[in-house]
This record gives C-alpha cells, structure tokens and sequence, in this order.
C-alpha cells in the first residue's frame, strides 16, 4: 500500500506541474514552432546525448584499478540501462540498476559498485556547482541580470557544493585516521531507521574513497567531470538552437543547474519538473515566447526519454540473446 500510495502521489504532481507547464498554450503557436524546429540541431542534441553516456562511463572506469575491469562499452550499457530505469520507475533504482549491471560484468562485488555511483553523484554536484560560480564571476553583467530567486538558486547551490566537498575531505580524513566510527556519536540525533541510512550512505562512499590513493587518477576523474557537463550544455545548447533560441554557449550552465532542481522532484520521466523548470528559465530569464518554451522543452524531453529508452531496450534485448544461447 505504501508503494502504491507514493506512485499515485508521484503521478498526481507530475500531472499537476504538467497541467502548470501547458495552462495558457496557443496550440497554434505551439504547433508553428514545431514545424520550423531544424531538424539538424535536434540530431546534434540526440548524438550529444549518445556522447554523455558513453563520457560517464569514461570517468566511471577510473573509479575501478586491476584485473577484471571491464571496458568503456560495458559502462556505456550501464548508465544505458540505469537511466532507462530511472525514467521508467520512481526512486533512483537505476542507480542501483547500474551497479548491479556493472558488478555482473566484472569481479567487482556490487557493494563496491554501489560505492562508485555514490562517489560519482557527490562529484556530480561538485562539478555542476564550480561551473555555475564560474559563470557567475565570468559574467557579472549577465549574472546581475538574472531574476533574485534564481541567483538565491545558484548561490545556494554552490554552497551546498562547498559543504559537500568539506563534508568528503573530513570523511576521508577520518578514513585514512580510523577514526571514522566517532561519526557514530553525530548520527544519534537522527530517528533509528534514518541513521542506519545513514549510516550505510557513509560506508558506502568511504569504501569508494579508495581511488583518491592516486592523484593523477583523482585529477582525472575531477577534469572528465568538468567535461560531462560542459557536453551536457553543449547538447542542450544545439537542442535550443533547433527553435530559434540563440544563447551563448556559458548562459546554458545556469539554465542546466534549474533545470536539475526541477528533474530532482522524484516523478515519472521527470515528467512535469523537468517541462516546469525549462519553460521557467526560457520565459522569465531569456524573454522567449511561452509557446516556444513549450515546443522546445516538449520536443527535447521526449528526444531524451526516446533515445535513453531505445538505447536501454537494445541493450536489454542484447542481454536476453546471450541468456539465450548461454541457456541453450
């Protein structure tokens, strides 16, 4: 009951931020915009989608050392597979999806594997934060533009990102000291159930912690980091060009970092959080049309569940195929 109590209320506020997301929509209009979108941007943003997958994977792989790793490949069809799941079911679970995947592709077990995906998400934010302060000291002219609430947005993001990087140098401190149970006396403020969460997260993490032993391999890993979601604005960046929404290249990093707020309300597809965040920024920041914002965001939304799902479904049929002939 209580699973299917937070899928219908997972439901209802997509639909309900979906009902916000077209409420005022000239269908006309709507549909004027979609028939001038050039079709070669659109192609750019799903190719450029391709290419963040395969660039995870790539930054993935140096979270694993010695025998057995498998190859790019292998983690491309994981984070294949887990943002099929994400975008199918609420809760994350493709993260563990992608775990599982990896861990039965390789001698790693997947404890460990789960221990990389919660390294990679904590450098995730670290790296979508650094940008957004860059862009804000880079562009003061631009940045002094943005509306308050979204400035509160980006500022409050960049530190939550600081905490989050001071929070990872004192866990590895602790690590490398032994001394990492005397967290257990802060967690005591939280209710049972919660700290056993908690506490697992931790354990998790630390025991990914293991490739900081290599600074060469931790700088990679930071640098690749910048790179995926300097690609990311890159696809978006073509994806918008499609219907007319020319903006420099550095003004997709504030708008990618809303764009993560609404994609973080836990809904179906990101249904609704990411088509409320999208038209917001486009309206309100950019000035654009209501009715192109509702085109454009459609449009790549549904390029990004149909490329992933497609993607997710032939990796799923080239999965069953070996079962097959390994059954046989």
């Amino acid at each position: 009951m209580k699973g299917w109590f937070k899928s219908l209320l997972s439901l209802s506020v997509a639909l309900l931020l979906l009902y916000i997301f077209f409420r005022g929509t000239d269908l006309k209009a709507f549909w004027g915009y979609l028939k001038k979108a050039r079709l070669v941007y659109l192609l750019g943003f799903a190719l450029g989608l391709v290419f963040f997958y395969w660039l995870r994977g790539l930054r993935w792989r140096l979270l694993y050392d010695g025998e057995g790793v498998p190859g790019i490949r292998e983690f491309f069809m994981a984070n294949v597979v887990g943002f099929s799941v994400n975008y199918l079911l609420p809760g994350r679970l493709g993260e563990v999806a992608r775990a599982i995947y990896i861990s039965r592709k390789s001698e790693f077990p997947s404890s460990y594997s789960v221990a990389t995906v919660v390294v990679e998400r904590f450098f995730d934010f670290f790296s979508i934060g650094v940008l957004l302060v860059f862009y804000l000291m880079s562009f003061p002219v631009r940045a002094a533009r943005l509306k308050g609430n979204l400035s509160a947005i980006v500022w409050v993001s960049f530190l939550a990102t600081l905490l989050l990087v001071l929070g990872i140098l004192f866990l590895t401190f602790l690590w490398r000291r032994g001394k990492l149970h005397r967290l257990e006396v802060l967690l005591r403020v939280f209710p049972a159930h919660l700290r056993e969460k908690l506490k697992n997260s931790g354990r998790s993490f630390v025991q990914g912690l293991h490739f900081f032993s290599s600074p060469r391999r931790a700088l990679y890993f930071t640098l690749l980091g910048f790179l995926v979601w300097l690609a990311v604005a890159l696809q978006y960046w073509l994806g918008l060009k499609a219907f007319g929404i020319h903006r420099p290249f550095f003004q997709i990093i504030p708008f990618i970092g809303v764009l993560l707020v609404g994609v973080s309300i836990p809904t179906p597809g990101m249904a609704g959080g990411f088509e409320v965040a999208s038209k917001f920024f486009i309206v309100e920041i950019w000035r654009y049309s209501p009715n192109k914002a509702v085109a454009a965001t459609i449009t790549l939304h549904v390029i990004l569940l149909l490329v992933t799902l497609s993607l997710g479904a032939l990796v799923g049929l080239k999965e069953g195929l070996k079962l097959r002939r390994q059954s046989q």
